[in-house]
């Protein structure tokens, strides 16, 4: 029999199966978790400011994980243990207090200020970020949903902290949540959806229930890229929404209901060791 033929490619597939879920057997645990920017939005026990905190959390999610986790220490302590509620009530003055001192990378305490005004919008137009995002998915796939809730979010009035009614292209702040529509792999969002959704030994899910845990995307970063190259997930080079999309096809043979449980494992992997 020919090489590559039915039989063949059986045999690959169920070895990487037990690849994968060896994987997730060592690394799924939440004595591996740290560090990692979940550990903040873990910290809460209501759903209201588990989803604030994990937004904030994924939103700064980007650069070097120390870093990320250093620099969330202080934003949540600033956050104090009832971020939705101060996030709706907070004026802009106070939030800019709040922030100050604020400077991650190209991330200044305006822009933490300013997007932190802006959840509060959506917060009071919505009652939660959980019904936003509903309000924005019409099911199926899963970027559509994604674009909207980013839409909701940096579609708030950005005054008094700029001069104007809504957030120019280009503004840091839209860096903050960048969403399919714009082609790129959109990981926080990403991260965001797996954290709300999921609920397991590290997932919360503050919105389970809410969205089918079959629909979500893995949060692709360079690490889950390489990894995915090198077990033959995807033969793309481009870690984009594409490959993310492509990755995520390729874990649903291993899991149909839940692909994006192996993306932690994978990560981890990933940092790990070279592929």
């Amino acid at each position: 029999m020919r090489a590559g033929s039915a039989p063949g490619r059986a045999g690959r597939r169920d070895r990487l199966g037990k690849l994968l879920e060896g994987l997730y057997r060592r690394h799924h645990r939440l004595e591996r978790l740290e560090p990692d920017p979940l550990v903040f939005a873990r910290r809460y026990g209501r759903p209201e400011d588990g989803e604030v905190a994990g937004l904030v959390a994924a939103a700064l999610a980007y650069g070097q994980v120390e870093q990320i986790v250093a620099t969330l220490g202080g934003v949540f302590a600033a956050l104090g243990p009832c971020p939705a509620r101060l996030v709706r009530e907070s004026s802009p003055d106070a939030l800019g207090s709040l922030t100050r001192g604020f400077s991650y990378r190209f991330h200044k305490q305006q822009d933490l200020a300013l997007f932190l005004h802006l959840v509060g919008q959506v917060l009071e137009r919505h009652g939660s970020l959980r019904e936003a995002f509903l309000a924005g998915d019409a099911g199926g796939e899963l970027g559509p949903a994604l674009t909207a809730f980013a839409g909701k979010v940096l579609g708030g009035d950005p005054r008094p902290f700029l001069p104007r009614r809504s957030l120019p292209e280009g503004h840091p702040v839209r860096h903050l949540l960048p969403c399919p529509a714009r082609g790129g792999a959109s990981k926080r969002l990403c991260l965001y959806l797996r954290w709300m959704v999921r609920r397991d030994a590290l997932d919360p899910g503050f919105w389970h229930g809410a969205v089918d845990p079959a629909r979500l995307v893995v949060p692709l970063d360079t690490h889950v890229a390489r990894v995915g190259r090198g077990l033959g997930l995807t033969a793309r080079k481009t870690a984009d929404w594409k490959t993310a999309c492509e990755v995520t096809r390729s874990l649903r043979r291993y899991d149909p209901g839940d692909p994006v449980r192996f993306d932690f494992s994978l990560f981890r992997f990933g940092m790990g060791r070279g592929m």
